[in-house]
């Protein structure tokens, strides 16, 4: 297990740091499918923040608590982290999916711009299992312009968007039909300062989208005409909801589940 401590605006002395071991130490060591633990300090005026993220095979776990006091921070975002393996654990457990083999793909389309060759550059990424209040949180502190999560709670793959300024948008699959029919997705939409580590805040309003049925390579060519920086689509090879984003270097990249 690789346990990493950092400081943001603040200086993390040894006490803070071998605090911050210890208290995750006693969560983690018992769990040998971890391999990986990063703790950030945070201190903003009087906001002692500490956020946690543990990886392991096939997870991923973002916790954060916020408090007048680091330790208490600490302590608050170790034993919400405990929580949340626990009930990742009880989730595994009741799983039982065959593993399905991944079909065979062709390279998307390198962007005009980049100096990718002519069979262009594919990139995939695993979905990690997640909850969604953490997800939301992911989403608002780390200010990603999309999030694309497997629901620990639902085993479906779920995206966030920013559908305006100030707000969040959960789309969860609700009929997915095959290719041919678009698959009805219910997006709910919270406001993004309700978003908060101690609590899942209430959606403000509820609406339907319908996502089409799309190549990888189609997806970027609709993607491009739109003038969109990614696109949310139903991929009619992987038959699972998949999302393409023009990279910041040039070229575009592949987000599935099981990739």
């Amino acid at each position: 297990m690789q346990l990493i401590v950092t400081g943001r605006h603040v200086r993390v002395t040894g006490a803070m740091k071998e605090y911050a071991r210890e208290k995750l130490g006693r969560v983690v060591t018992r769990r040998p499918h971890l391999n990986e633990a990063h703790v950030i300090m945070d201190v903003q005026k009087y906001r002692h923040i500490a956020e946690i993220t543990v990886r392991g095979k096939g997870l991923e776990l973002f916790c954060r608590a916020e408090t007048p006091d680091m330790y208490a921070s600490i302590d608050s975002a170790a034993a919400r982290l405990e929580r949340r393996l626990r009930r990742f654990k009880e989730r595994l457990g009741r799983r039982r999916k065959a593993p399905r083999r991944a079909p065979a793909r062709r390279p998307l389309p390198a962007s005009g711009g980049a100096d990718r060759g002519d069979a262009g550059i594919t990139l995939r990424f695993a979905m990690n299992p997640m909850f969604l209040d953490e997800a939301l949180l992911q989403m608002k502190t780390q200010r990603h312009l999309f999030f694309v999560f497997m629901n620990a709670d639902t085993e479906r793959v779920n995206l966030l968007c920013r559908p305006a300024e100030g707000e969040i948008g959960h789309l969860v699959p609700k009929k997915l039909q095959g290719p041919g029919r678009p698959a009805l997705f219910r997006m709910r939409v919270y406001a993004e300062e309700a978003v908060a580590a101690d609590r899942r805040p209430r959606a403000v309003r509820r609406e339907d989208r319908l996502v089409g049925w799309e190549s990888p390579e189609e997806a970027v060519e609709a993607m491009a005409a739109a003038g969109e920086r990614y696109r949310f689509f139903m991929n009619t090879e992987a038959r699972t909801p998949c999302v393409v984003y023009a990279q910041a270097g040039g070229g575009h990249g592949l987000i599935e589940p099981g990739g």
